[in-house]
Order: structure tokens, then C-alpha cells, then sequence
């Protein structure tokens, strides 16, 4: 496990260094996408790039160790922009035998298809047949336009914007929408309409959804193919789509054939629960169990990308704290030769070159279990002391930042050593980017006991966080920053929950910065 560790550390090392050694960097593919398609891609009010096609290649990009770069575009360009070199990947569109002759298409991400909507309380529009007569509203260039148009004696509205249409619906302006079923379903959710409004009739021009390469890139299109196929696997695409497209709209005429289905075999239902209860609750808990590691397995992911993301820091830091007594060391045994009669001399360096080399030891040995993931062995710790042994890690990462500590000397609490070094070190990192261009930077740290636990404030004073951001500061994936990769923080709520502890984060009331509230359990020396 030592040498195993030790060749991990050379590895990053090298990797981080200079281009002079040979090394290069991992190539970036270009990704084209519709600037305004929710809740597939879009750009949000603070300008931030998102959506369900986004957060899928990030989950690519984690299994994968493939980097992209966004280009959020119009979709008129963004369609032809793999025939006009702007673009290695499209990261969402609708198959076709026209389209598959111009590209190469991943496997399915799902299913895109249309559907006829109207209000809850409609019961007379059932089905296309019934639009006959009607006011129906659609999003203008929506390619369902022409389909309705071939239906007699129908009025057809178009809005500027999805969105728009579904209003229409619902202010009365027309008696049914037709557009996009995944589309509809998340402004609907976002906008809390999901219960004033029913699908009716079969979904509509159903087609495959994927992401289109260049025809002549077949090696790409299998990557991303592989990377697709690992998410699935490991629950990463079922919880994305929950994520961007939740609890779907009530279908009508699903309705109906789930009661007559439920009607025709109630009483065989009741009669095999009591024969298969016992059956079922076995397979139950295998099932949770199986989901369990599942997630145990893709939070250990999470873990070890969120580590090698920051490790060059840590190890800059790690080089420049065994400097120190190795230059020790390299005086006392460059005069060694010239002064071995030298009594004092030689009874200084038989004391001084052993606690130099136990210095060099017990860093590593700390680097080591810090970089081992294992489940938390709690112990008593000082917080006082974990905390400095800690900042003096990364100090070199933020010595431009004035650290204030505000903790009693006789302050203990119980938690695992490497898991408190890892929350500690991630929530400094991320304040310290918050810093930047901040006149006279700090970060306050403080903590006191309320009888039973103990409360840990790590308060900054940069920027802080716009609301709406900061309720998805824990959730993976998400950020705020141009390089950033959205886990991190992820990975501190989670450390901080298998120790038993709770954490919150909020804007500062007194200042513009950020305060992170940790509460663990107290220890007793």
C-alpha cells in the first residue's frame, strides 16, 4: 500500500509539472449547444450554462476523464456547426434519416416526442380528433405546426416561446397546447403548474434524442458511447433525469387504462400479495442493498475526482514542509566529514537529524492517510490542533489570506482525522477563490460548544453567493465557477454526515462573505 501511495504522489507530481518534461494535457472536445432549449440547455438569469444535456457530459466527463467546453449558441448555428469546424460534439437533437446521413449519433439519451395538453378540468379534448373546431396554441417554427395544420376547421396560435404557449392554456386564450413533453413538463414544474394541467391522447412524432459527431470521428463517438453506458450503470443518468425533468405531467389516458387494469385484476392482486409478501420483501431488501453500494461506489468517485482536482496544491505544500528539515539534515552531513572529533557537533546532529527525519515521517504519514478513502474512525480530537496542523498543509496556497482563529485550547470533538482535514481543506480552497480581488482577504474561524455539540463557523469576506446559487451549493455538479467541477462541496456534506455531524451555508449577515455552520459532537479529554 506504501509504494502503491508513494507511486500515486510521483504520478501527480509529474503531471503537474512544467510541458518542458514531455507531458502533455488531456484534449478538449468542443461542445455545440442551443442556447435557449430547457430543460435540455439553457443559460440561466445569472448567465450560467446548464441543463439536463450539460450535467450529462460533466457525468461523462467524471467516468470518463474527457474534457469538453461548452459553446452555448443559437440553434440555427449550433446545428451546422460541426460542418463549420466551430464544434467536435452536438450535445443534443432528434434523429432522422436526413440527419444520419449528415452525422453520427450516440445511443438514445431518451426519447423525444410531442403531446397534446390541455387544463385539468377539460374532459372534452381526449385526442387529436378532438382539436377539430378547437383554438390550439404552439411555439413558433414548431415542427408539430405542420401536422396541425392538416386538421379541419382548426385555430392555431403561435407564441414566441414554450412558455408563452402553456400560459395561453392555462390564462384561457386557447383550449389546448401542443409542443414538447419533456420541454412543457419542466416549465410547468418550475413554474407550479404541474396540477393545472393533463396530456391527453398518444404522444405525438416520438423520436430518439442523442448527441451527433462528425461522421468521419468514429473514435469519439465511441468514447462518448462508453462514458453513456458507465453513468447508466451507476445510477448517475436516472438521478440527472430526475433532477432536470422530476415528477412527469398526469396523462389521461394512462389514467384510465391503469383503473380498468386495476379494476380487471384487484381481486388477483389481493389473493397473490398474501402468497408473495414474504417473496417480495426479500427481493426488497437485496434490491436497497445493491442500490446502496451503488451509491457508496459512485460517492467513492466523487471522492477520489474531487481529490486529484486539488492534490497538486497539497503536494506544493507537502514539498516545500519537508524542505525544511532535509536542508537541516544537508548541513549537518556536508560538515560531518570535516568534524567528526567534534564532539558537541557530532551529539548536536545525533539529536537534531532524528527529530528532522521523524518530521519528513510523520508528513507523509499524514499526506498518506489523508489520500486513503475508508470509512470514518472516529476519535477525540483537539480542534484547536487539527485545525492548525491542517492550514499549515496549505499554507502556501493561502498565504496571501489572513486566517483568524477563534477556537479555546481545551475545545474537543469526536470525528475521523483525514475526513476533518479533507472538509476543512476544501471549504478554505473554495473561500479562497472567493477571495480573489478582495482588498485585505480573511477567513474567521470559530468555535464553541452549546453543552452537547460543537458549532464550527468558517466565515469569509468575499463575494458570498446569490440565493438562488446558494440553495444548490451542496448538490453535485453545481457551480459558479469557470473552472470549477460542482463537487467538492458535495463531498464535504457528505464527510460531514458519516460522522454524524450537520452543515448549512449562508451569506453573512455582518459582511458580503460566506459562512459555512458545522455542528459535530463534542469530545471529552
Amino acid at each position: 500500500m506504501i509504494k502503491k501511495t508513494a507511486v500515486l504522489i510521483l504520478l501527480i507530481f509529474f503531471m503537474n509539472m512544467p510541458i518542458a518534461y514531455g507531458l502533455g494535457e488531456a484534449e478538449t472536445f468542443r461542445v455545440a449547444g442551443d442556447i435557449k432549449f430547457p430543460p435540455y440547455e439553457f443559460l440561466d438569469s445569472d448567465g450560467i450554462y446548464k441543463g439536463f444535456n450539460v450535467d450529462l457530459l460533466k457525468a461523462i466527463s467524471l467516468v470518463t476523464g474527457m474534457e469538453f467546453e461548452f459553446i452555448p449558441m443559437k440553434w440555427e448555428d449550433a446545428f451546422y456547426s460541426i460542418e463549420r469546424g466551430q464544434a467536435d460534439i452536438i450535445q443534443g437533437m432528434k434523429e432522422s434519416d436526413d440527419r444520419r446521413t449528415r452525422f453520427n449519433f450516440t445511443d438514445s439519451l431518451l426519447l423525444n416526442s410531442q403531446s397534446i395538453f390541455v387544463r385539468d378540468n377539460n374532459y372534452l379534448i381526449n385526442n387529436n380528433y378532438n382539436l377539430v373546431g378547437k383554438v390550439v396554441s404552439v411555439q413558433k417554427e414548431d415542427i408539430v405546426y405542420y401536422e396541425l395544420s392538416k386538421i379541419k376547421d382548426i385555430t392555431i396560435i403561435q407564441y414566441d416561446t414554450m412558455e408563452e404557449a402553456v400560459a395561453a392554456l392555462l390564462d384561457g386564450e386557447v383550449e389546448a397546447m401542443v409542443g414538447n413533453t419533456l420541454t412543457v413538463n419542466y416549465i410547468c414544474k418550475e413554474n407550479n403548474w404541474i396540477d393545472q394541467i393533463k396530456i391527453v391522447g398518444q404522444t405525438l412524432n416520438e423520436q430518439k434524442y442523442s448527441m451527433a459527431v462528425s461522421k468521419n470521428n468514429p473514435q469519439l463517438l465511441r468514447k462518448l458511447n462508453e462514458g453513456l453506458d458507465e453513468i447508466r450503470n451507476n445510477g448517475m443518468y436516472d438521478a440527472l433525469h430526475r433532477k432536470w425533468f422530476g415528477t412527469p405531467i398526469k396523462n389521461s389516458s394512462k389514467e384510465m387504462e391503469g383503473q380498468i387494469i386495476m379494476l380487471l385484476f384487484s381481486l388477483f392482486v389481493l389473493l397473490l400479495i398474501i402468497l408473495t409478501v414474504q417473496l417480495i420483501n426479500r427481493k426488497l431488501n437485496k434490491i436497497i442493498e445493491e442500490k446502496t453500494r451503488e451509491e457508496k461506489i459512485l460517492i467513492n468517485e466523487l471522492r477520489n475526482y474531487d481529490k486529484l482536482q486539488f492534490m497538486d496544491k497539497i503536494i506544493s505544500s507537502l514539498a516545500h514542509e519537508i524542505r525544511n528539515p532535509l536542508t537541516s539534515i544537508k548541513i549537518y552531513t556536508s560538515q560531518m566529514k570535516n568534524k567528526l572529533e567534534n564532539k558537541e557537533f557530532m551529539l548536536a546532529a545525533s539529536e537534531d537529524i532524528p527529530e528532522e527525519i521523524d518530521r519528513i515521517d510523520a508528513l507523509i504519514k499524514e499526506f498518506m492517510e489523508y489520500t486513503s478513502p475508508r470509512k470514518p474512525q472516529i476519535k477525540v480530537l483537539n480542534l484547536r490542533n487539527e485545525l492548525e496542523n491542517t492550514i499549515k498543509f496549505i499554507k502556501l496556497q493561502i498565504k496571501d489570506i489572513y486566517v483568524d482563529l477563534q477556537i479555546p485550547e481545551d475545545l474537543y470533538i469526536e470525528f475521523d482525522s483525514s475526513h476533518f482535514k479533507q472538509i476543512v481543506i476544501n471549504i478554505i480552497l473554495n473561500s479562497k477563490d472567493a477571495l480573489v480581488g478582495i482588498e485585505n482577504p480573511s477567513i474567521k474561524i470559530n468555535g464553541y460548544s452549546d453543552g452537547t455539540n460543537v458549532n464550527i463557523e468558517f466565515a469569509d469576506n468575499g463575494c458570498g453567493m446569490d440565493e438562488k446559487s446558494l440553495i444548490y451549493i451542496f448538490e453535485p455538479f453545481y457551480t459558479t465557477k469557470d473552472n470549477g467541477n460542482g463537487v467538492g462541496m458535495f463531498i464535504v456534506k457528505k464527510l460531514v454526515e458519516e460522522n454524524g455531524g450537520e452543515i448549512m451555508a449562508k451569506n453573512n449577515e455582518n459582511t458580503s462573505g460566506l459562512v459555512v455552520f458545522i455542528t459535530v459532537r463534542m469530545g471529552e479529554k
